[in-house]
C-alpha cells in the first residue's frame, strides 16, 4: 500500500518504491558473512520482495548497515550519506531511502534490480 507520496514500481513485486524525496528499497542483509555481496533478488516469507546483501562486518553499532550503505553507494555511484535506514535499523530486514530524483535515480535502480539473479 502507497501513500499519497508514494508510487510504486509496476514491477510487481518489487523491492523499489519511488518516493517523492528519493527511492526505497527493502533488502534482508546477512551480517558476517565471508564476503562483501549484493547476492539478488529474493522473496521474505511475508511475500515481500527483497534485495539479499551479504557484509563481513558484524551486527553490532550499525556496522553492517554501514557496510550495506558502502557497498550500494559503490555500486550505484551514489555518496554513502545518500543512503540511509529508514525501517529496520537493528534487524535484518530493512527498508533504505536513497536521496536523489526520483525519476533518474529510479531508472538507473530499477535496471540494477533487473540485472541481478533470483535467488
Amino acid at each position: 500500500m502507497t501513500s499519497e507520496h508514494e508510487v510504486e514500481f509496476v514491477t510487481s513485486p518489487s523491492p523499489l518504491t519511488l518516493a517523492t524525496e528519493g527511492i526505497r528499497l527493502r533488502v534482508r542483509v546477512k551480517p558476517g558473512s565471508s564476503r562483501q555481496a549484493v547476492l539478488g533478488r529474493t522473496v521474505l516469507a511475508g511475500g515481500e520482495a527483497a534485495v539479499s546483501i551479504a557484509v563481513s562486518a558484524p551486527p553490532e553499532d550499525g556496522k553492517a548497515n554501514a557496510a550495506v550503505a558502502a557497498l550500494l553507494s559503490k555500486a550505484w555511484g551514489v555518496p554513502k550519506t545518500s543512503i540511509r535506514v529508514r525501517v529496520g535499523a537493528s534487524g535484518r530486514s530493512k527498508i533504505l531511502e536513497i536521496d536523489g530524483d526520483p525519476a533518474i535515480l529510479g531508472r538507473r535502480l530499477l535496471l540494477w534490480l533487473e540485472s541481478l539473479a533470483e535467488v
